[in-house]
């Protein structure tokens, strides 16, 4: 009976698990090495006996395994935080992926292989193993250390570089061109995915816990973020993406709830049931003969794997402004292939581009480096001075003296604050067209449903009021949007201060804001017509939104202030109206007679510590503050009673002898006799 036979399977698998790792606990070495070491023993390809019969429902289960590691993953994900590494994680995964890709390309050539198998293997080789890097630092107790937070980024980032690179190479085989094409379709495709799971997931899911946790039972928390979790995995499945994609972000967003303490005690040990026999099946893949056949690849692919990963994560974590012993600790950390490899190169078999010994070896290589990972990053420490001590103390100083330089871009205090608040509009831009975006997408979807189900007689009816529905519900991000592109553009305009003098800010504002809301609608109307055949009631459509939009105008406006008080709450964006506001404020002064100009306060400016009105910078200089930039954080118009603070921007408008005057008050850094 199946069902007898996967019992038996099961109690097979969990009882060598558990035997080996009361054997590695017994030796003092990591569980991940018992799972493998069990999963060697009792697979299909070890004699003489094979001791699992229904290896299918093992991998089903397995893939389980990865859903709950991936999940415990987001649990630990913060999105702070990874801003706070985003500028290692992608130096890191970029230098890693890139290359990673010419190493194995390059080996493969010299093998002699043939030139899909060395595309494959470069691509093996460019993706590090989440599911046991994760859980090496779940064993070692490392997730909270601030290198860990920067491998976590780097393999956040490869994995989604994984989803690109299926997606091409699964044109491979296909005649023809179009791969640039097929690659900016994947990208845009995950780009769009995550942006509207992470938006709407942190919309809803947070609140509906809040709900589930008035009642107070455990157990039905507990089945709730199981459910949650299965259902992210699976809605990725549905758009073509890995399940681990999909659990991790859900996991990330209900990080965010206020009951994230409670869940995670109630998913550990789901978790480590499951990943338990996901990395026993691991094990259960390696073929000892192949490991002695093909031995020379697949030492020396090892060793450049492990090698190659190291130099090239710590050179992009160096050049985003780390020390060189703390990139070398991410770059030990990160030297091995896992999961995505496996995925990889089952595809290239499947297409039939590779060579029947490539599945086989791309196993033992990944299967070598996973039993290096737990030895490499527990003794971290010692392998990176040991690599500090071959380094030769010249380049070691030549790197100290251009860290600074590296690090410039995040240390320099007085650079931020001027690129963080464009930063944040661009953010919301992004956000707001994505989830834009999506609506018209779910509104295709639901055409082509009322298509199918609807009769002749009634379609066009129905897809206009879907159509309108759509359109109407619109309205708020096609101001929010406007609006933003607008901000954006009025911040690049302060770099001209000649074209300040030669514009009405309040008629470009205006402008500007008709014709980009014009342009939307004008592609919105393009996107009915694909499904409404007559122009005529396409027209009708944006006339009778119009109408809505002139009856409706006060409230549509406080949606949109809703909806930016909702994003300041999910992505902590700063609520601020923009620089316009502000300079529209001041009505005594006119751009033909004065120009704005950013200040930062440097560190040891007088002003520090005192108000506006103390300082009586209007009376002395003739210059306006008209806004400051705080940490992101935009304070339109301030009270004479706001006090600076260090590395504030303020926003002044004077002609140039009344900035000057302010300067030699404000910033003592450049004007030492104003300390006097």
């Amino acid at each position: 009976m199946i069902e007898t036979f996967l019992l038996r399977d099961l109690t097979v698998v969990v009882t060598i698990a558990a035997a080996m790792t009361l054997l590695c606990h017994r030796f003092r070495q990591p569980v991940v090495i018992g799972y493998l070491a069990a999963g060697l023993i009792i697979g299909p390809y070890t004699p003489p006996l094979s001791l699992v019969r229904d290896l299918h429902s093992i991998h089903a289960m397995a893939e389980l395994g990865l859903v709950f590691l991936m999940f415990a993953l987001g649990l630990e994900f913060c999105l702070p935080k990874l801003r706070k590494v985003w500028t290692s994680a992608v130096l890191g995964a970029s230098f890693e992926v890139l290359g990673m890709l010419g190493i194995g390309y390059c080996l493969g050539r010299i093998f002699g292989w043939s030139n899909g198998d060395s595309i494959f293997l470069g691509a093996i080789l460019s993706m590090s193993s989440t599911t046991i890097i994760v859980k090496v630092f779940m064993d070692l107790k490392l997730l909270k250390d601030d290198f860990a937070q920067v491998v976590f980024g780097i393999l956040i980032l490869e994995d989604i570089v994984a989803v690109l690179i299926l997606s091409v190479l699964s044109g491979i085989g296909a005649s023809g061109g179009g791969k640039a094409f097929l690659l900016a379709d994947s990208m845009s495709k995950v780009f769009l995915f995550i942006v509207l799971f992470l938006v709407f997931g942190f919309l809803l899911v947070p609140r509906f816990l809040h709900w589930v946790a008035k009642f107070k039972i455990k157990e039905m928390m507990g089945i709730v973020v199981l459910g949650l979790c299965l259902a992210g995995s699976f809605l990725a499945t549905i758009f073509g993406f890995s399940v681990a994609l999909g659990a991790f972000l859900i996991g990330a967003v209900i990080a965010s709830s206020d009951e994230i303490t409670q869940i995670e005690d109630w998913i550990h040990p789901v978790r480590d049931m499951f990943s338990a026999i996901f990395f026993v099946s691991a094990g259960m893949l390696i073929q000892p003969h192949i490991l002695w056949e093909y031995k020379w690849p697949i030492i020396i692919i090892t060793i450049a794997t492990l090698l190659g990963k190291i130099v090239t994560d710590a050179a992009g974590s160096f050049l985003s402004g780390l020390n060189l012993k703390t990139s070398f600790k991410i770059g030990v950390s990160l030297g091995q292939i896992g999961e995505f490899s496996f995925v990889i190169a089952s595809l290239g078999a499947s297409l039939k581009v590779t060579s029947e010994f490539f599945l086989p070896l791309a196993v033992a290589v990944s299967s070598l480096t996973t039993l290096c990972t737990p030895y490499l990053i527990r003794n971290t420490d010692s392998i990176v001075e040991i690599l500090m001590r071959l380094t030769p103390k010249s380049f070691q100083n030549m790197l100290n003296r251009n860290q600074s330089y590296f690090s410039q871009p995040k240390g320099t205090s007085t650079r931020r604050p001027k690129t963080s608040v464009p930063s944040k509009y661009l953010i919301r831009l992004v956000v707001y067209t994505t989830v834009l975006i999506g609506i018209v997408l779910l509104t295709q979807l639901a055409s082509r449903f009322i298509l199918m189900l609807c009769s002749t007689a009634n379609l066009q009816v129905y897809l206009f009021l879907l159509w309108m529905f759509s359109c109407f519900i619109s309205l708020p991000f096609f101001i929010v949007i406007a609006k933003y592109a607008n901000h954006i553009f009025l911040l690049l305009a302060t770099k001209i201060p000649m074209l300040l003098r030669m514009i009405n800010v309040h008629y470009f504002y205006n402008t500007m804001f008709v014709i980009l809301f014009g342009i939307m609608g004008y592609i919105y109307l393009l996107m009915t017509n694909s499904v409404l055949h007559y122009w005529l009631m396409s027209w009708q459509l944006i006339g009778l939104v119009f109408l809505f939009w002139i009856l409706m105008r006060r409230k549509i406006p406080t949606v949109a202030e809703w909806m930016e008080r909702l994003l300041d709450e999910i992505l902590g964006l700063a609520t601020s109206e923009p620089t316009r506001r502000a300079i529209m404020s001041v009505e005594k002064l006119s751009f033909l007679d004065g120009v704005m100009e950013p200040l930062s306060l440097s560190d040891n400016s007088p002003a520090l510590q005192k108000t506006i009105r103390s300082i009586n910078l209007r009376e002395r200089t003739g210059v306006s503050v008209v806004a400051i930039y705080r940490g992101g954080k935009h304070i339109a118009n301030p009270s004479p009673d706001t006090i600076l603070l260090p590395n504030d921007v303020l926003i002044i408008i004077g002609n140039i002898d009344e900035r000057h005057k302010a300067k030699s008050v404000l910033l003592a850094k450049y004007f030492p006799e104003a300390k006097k």
